[in-house]
Parts: C-alpha cells; structure tokens; sequence
C-alpha cells in the first residue's frame, strides 16, 4: 500500500540557515551548477555555499563547549519549528537512564500502530544533541505516519568511545523488551547511520534480537581518511566540504586512541559472518556527499555476505540533502522510498 505523502513548506533559505548556522565567506571550493534533473527548490540546496561548520576544529574544550552549545541552539529552534508545522509532539524522557525524545504524529497508520521507528541522529559523535537530534526523525513521522524515537546520546569530547553506542544500544534493547525488535526498523545519517549499522553489530555480538529493517543514510562507516569520495568529492560536499577539518577531529575526539579499524568504530571492518546475518538494510547516499564511498562500500561488504542490501545514490546530493530543505520535493520523494522499504520489511516482518 502506499504512503500518502502531506506537504509543508519552508524557505529553503531559512532552512539552510538554521541547519548550518552562520554562513560567512565560503572557502576556495571548486562549484558545479545544479543539473537539470532536480528541482527548482532542490537545485538551490546543492548549489548554496559551503557550510563553514565542519571546516574548523575547535581549538580547546571552550571552543569545543561553545560549538556544541551554539549546535544545539540552533538544531532545536529549527526542529521545534518543524514541530509546529508538522503537528508532531515531541516528549522528553528518559529510558534506560539515556535522555529520548518520542515524536508522535497527529496520526498512526492502523497498521503501524504496534510498529517503532529508532531514530539516531548524526553530527560527527560531537554535534547533534539536545532537541536539534530529533529533525530526521521528525520528518519520519510526519512523513510515514510512525511513532519514533530519538536517541539522544552522549557527545564526545567529553565522552568518546564507546559512550555513544552505548547509550544507543542501552535504549535499543529497552525498546526490545517492550515492542519486540520485529517491529523496530532503526533510521539514522551519517554518524547516525554508522550507529545504525553498529547497532545491529552489538545485537549480534551480545544476542540480542536484531531489528526488523536497517536505514543507514550515507553513513560514517570509515572514521579515517579512506575512500576515493574523500578526495574527489572535496570541495564539491557544500555541507561537509572536506575531512580535513572539524571531521578529522571529530574523528580523533571520539576515537580518543582506539583502533580506527575496530568495527564497532568503522563498521567497514564488520566480520563477514557478522554481515552476513544483517537484517535488510537500505543505504542512501548523493552523487556529490563526501561520504559516497563510505556508503557504496558498505553496500558491497553486506552483499557479498549475502545480506539483503539496497542502495540509492541521489543525483547531485551533498551530504545528507535528502532531509535537509523540507520545500523541495525531492525530500517528500526520499521519504516515500523509506515508507516502500519499511512496507516491505517492517509492516510485512514474520512475527
């Protein structure tokens, strides 16, 4: 059955400004006009200018502190905005001792009504905290007709490796016991869909119950500089515009020392008997985000273990664009491909 969809709109301009804070003068970048192929709201989003939030390290735990904070500030004013347009309720609580936030939409699909959406939001294990985590989410409630749960876990600097994943899998197998994990699909981007991958690790090493279905939107499955994307989308990503900046700090924040090659810190180096009991699992990616190769990689890895994999690679997409400007109608489109997936491999899941 299909989705019904609902539009809403938002400036794409106000949504860009909110997403990434301030904009000042963009560094030396080489820039590509929008293709043809993409909608007039679409085009103005991949040809903005270079974010400047992932360009520069913080120097010392103040600069660290003021950036989240500013992050943090931002995100929320723009999801609880969202909120309002959407008429999804957001609920703070707190389960497993980890801080949730349960995003209810004015409605739930009869059949989606025993049925959880896991939501782990990205932002480098360093950004993304507080009520800004819950915007993918947000929109797949709005979208799906899903109640969803957002995680919001500990950040590095000050806590690294493993806190974060900790935090989520605590909750994770919360919800477990109270759902069943065959009526849990789990959604997250970037860091938040190496966290989604990783998950499904833990579950197996500890167990656990694996999910129904996996969403791993262009996920950080390589914290090191490897990977052609690195190198040829530099410069092309206008969200993420290289890893030599707040990346590779983010990355060695939360590393703090372990091993960049452990999987439960790059999921790339899962062990194929690992892989090969993943749940279906979908990847997205664009043709123009930083973190291609990560997600094509990992896409390889799990089909040639047999995994129920899928991959799409959005034209001229940065950096997880297929939610960030809620006008365009490319964004509408993304979500429809979520709800065909979850129609398949979550509503239609052997109990």
């Amino acid at each position: 059955m299909k989705t019904k969809m609902r539009k809403f709109l938002l400036p794409a301009a106000a949504a860009f400004a909110l997403a990434f804070a301030a904009q000042s003068q963009a560094q030396e970048a080489r820039s590509f006009p929008a293709p043809t192929t993409v909608s007039e709201q679409m085009a103005a989003t991949v040809t903005a200018p270079p974010s400047q939030v992932w360009l520069k390290a913080p120097a010392d735990a103040k600069e660290w502190s003021e950036l989240q904070k500013r992050n943090a500030e931002g995100g929320a004013k723009l999801a609880l905005g969202l909120a309002q347009r959407t008429g999804v309720k957001i609920e703070e609580g707190k389960i497993a001792g980890v801080t949730v936030r349960t995003l209810t939409p004015p409605a739930i699909d009869e059949d989606k009504k025993d049925k959880i959406i896991y939501a782990i939001h990205g932002g480098g294990y360093v950004l993304g905290g507080g009520a800004g985590g819950v915007t993918e989410g947000l929109l797949m409630a709005h979208f799906g007709h899903y109640k969803v749960i957002a995680v919001d876990y500990r950040l590095a600097p000050e806590h690294p490796y493993p806190a974060a994943i900790e935090d989520a899998f605590a909750v994770y197998k919360e919800l477990v016991k109270q759902y069943g994990a065959e009526n849990i699909a789990v959604l997250g981007t970037s860091t938040g869909g190496a966290m989604t991958l990783i998950l499904a690790l833990q579950a197996i090493q500890s167990g656990t119950p694996l999910p129904a279905a996996l969403m791993s939107g262009t996920p950080w499955t390589e914290i090191g500089k490897v990977g052609d994307s690195y190198f040829t989308n530099d410069g092309v990503d206008n969200v993420l515009v290289t890893y030599d900046g707040l990346i590779d700090a983010s990355a060695k924040a939360y590393a703090n020392g372990a091993d960049y090659k452990d999987p439960l810190v790059s999921p790339m180096y899962a062990k194929d008997e690992d892989l090969a009991k993943f749940p279906p699992t979908l990847l997205f990616s664009g043709t123009r985000d930083l973190f291609l190769s990560n997600t094509a990689r990992m896409h390889e890895r799990l089909l040639l273990n047999d995994a129920e994999a899928e991959l799409i690679v959005y034209e001229a997409m940065s950096h997880a664009q297929y939610y960030l400007n809620f006008e365009a109608p490319e964004t509408a489109t993304h979500y429809e491909l979520l709800c065909q997936f979850l129609d398949k491999n979550l509503l239609k899941a052997k109990k």
